[in-house]
């Protein structure tokens, strides 16, 4: 389709390359050889009468006019997304769907494999779309390139809307056959070597190792893997420690071989949020998902208000 001779589908090539800025790269995500992504960028120069990209040293650059055009076609995109091409209206039993959405393994196995098994039971129409967290999740989210983002409430976005799911805290484990399964001293944990969390090839910090950082607690790594998922067979037959969410934690205790400890010293709880972009507060599927997601938490929150009390209580009486 032409508007004022543009192509509108050059619009969303377009998008790509200012955000990839490289032809091969915008290439893959469009789903397209080089040599066509090459032509749509052609195409948008000689619109436009302006390279867009233009070559510096080994690396792409965006033009003036790159820069000009970046909001305003990402804008454009949002808008046809939300308010042309989304249905307005939701029957979860008609619905054909796909949602994507940028979640960690934690709060996959923790509530997001329940809840898609749950919505798609009442929808069988739908499809889901999980990626993993990395460093420019927030951004795919500030371009509503994702529909959900669930992560810590201390990584949220500003200017968009979001919703509490659940509180969790952290916890230790280590093989039920280590020489730490009875207990664990501050001495021993600082000591025994453990296994941590490190995400992507960018190999970004897990919050867990960004806050032992920040209060100065030094251990010896022994490993470092993609995800937390990882983490219980990595310490089984060994005397390697882990920390992680005492939720995930007793995930995985259910059917293998780990003792749980509480942490030898004090560290804060966590709390899990759902956002979504601010342009999509009336898609009607969306917000449907977004309550269901925060139904099936509403077991999560009840069981670590449980917890808090009974720990509030063992404490009262020591």
């Amino acid at each position: 389709m032409r508007f004022h001779r543009l192509d509108l589908n050059l619009l969303v090539a377009l998008d790509v390359l200012i955000e990839e800025r490289s032809v091969s790269v915008a290439a893959r995500r469009l789903f397209l050889s080089q040599s066509a992504a090459s032509a749509a960028l052609n195409r948008l120069r000689e619109y436009f009468d302006d390279d867009l990209l233009a070559l510096s040293g080994r690396q792409m650059i965006l033009t003036a006019k790159a820069e000009e055009l970046r909001e305003p076609v990402r804008e454009a995109l949002l808008l046809i997304q939300t308010k042309i091409t989304t249905p307005a209206i939701f029957d979860p039993a008609t619905a054909d769907r796909k949602f994507s959405i940028i979640a960690s393994d934690y709060a996959f196995n923790v509530l997001l494999a329940d809840a898609f098994r749950k919505a798609i039971e009442i929808a069988p129409g739908l499809s889901f779309d999980w990626y993993p967290t990395d460093r420019l999740a927030t951004e795919r989210l500030e371009r509503g390139e994702c529909d959900l983002y669930l992560t810590l409430d201390t990584h949220m976005l500003d200017g968009h809307p979001r919703r509490p799911l659940w509180q969790d805290e952290h916890a230790v484990i280590c093989w039920s056959g280590s020489k730490h399964r009875n207990s664990l001293s501050d001495a021993a944990f600082r000591t025994a070597p453990h296994v941590v969390v490190y995400f992507g090839s960018e190999r970004f910090p897990a919050f867990t190792e960004t806050l032992f950082n920040q209060m100065g607690i030094d251990r010896h790594i022994q490993m470092r893997l993609p995800n937390f998922s990882a983490l219980p067979q990595a310490i089984i037959g060994t005397d390697f420690l882990a920390t992680m969410y005492r939720r995930h934690a007793e995930y995985f205790a259910s059917f293998l071989p780990l003792t749980i400890h509480q942490p030898p010293f004090a560290l804060p709880n966590i709390v899990e949020e759902l956002q979504w972009h601010r342009s999509r507060e009336n898609d009607h599927g969306l917000q449907w998902l977004i309550n269901l997601f925060s139904e099936q938490a509403a077991g999560l929150r009840c069981a670590f208000a449980s917890d808090s009390d009974s720990s509030e209580s063992l404490h009262q009486e020591q």
